[in-house]
């Protein structure tokens, strides 16, 4: 007998599924969700750990889903590189690589 016909029912959650680049974000999420909860005793906003990088997330409040995007781009930003506008021309020579004087040798 098949579990249907045994009165077992399958279980569907709906959420959002978030598929992380590399662990390190999805324990980013997993900390984010570990520190708002017991700041504010607010239930998970992870439903399920799924693989070493998914998750799925609530989606009936759809502020999570913003609260954790909003994160996200936070981490993102503190860890970004920003190459300056330095004009490469007028900049002075670092040490060592000033324009080569004369030798010698070049008479």
């Amino acid at each position: 007998r098949s579990a249907l016909e045994a009165g077992f029912m399958p279980n569907a959650t709906g959420g959002v599924l978030l598929a992380c680049d590399g662990p390190a974000i999805k324990q980013f999420i997993l900390k984010l969700d570990e520190d708002r909860r017991a700041a504010s005793q607010a239930p998970s906003f992870v439903l399920r750990d799924l693989d070493e990088r998914t998750l799925l997330l609530r989606d009936d409040e759809p502020a999570l889903v913003e609260f954790v995007k909003a994160k996200l781009d936070e981490l993102q930003s503190a860890n970004a590189y920003e190459r300056s506008d330095v004009d490469v021309q007028s900049a002075p020579p670092e040490k060592g690589h000033g324009p080569r004087k004369k030798s010698r040798k070049d008479g």
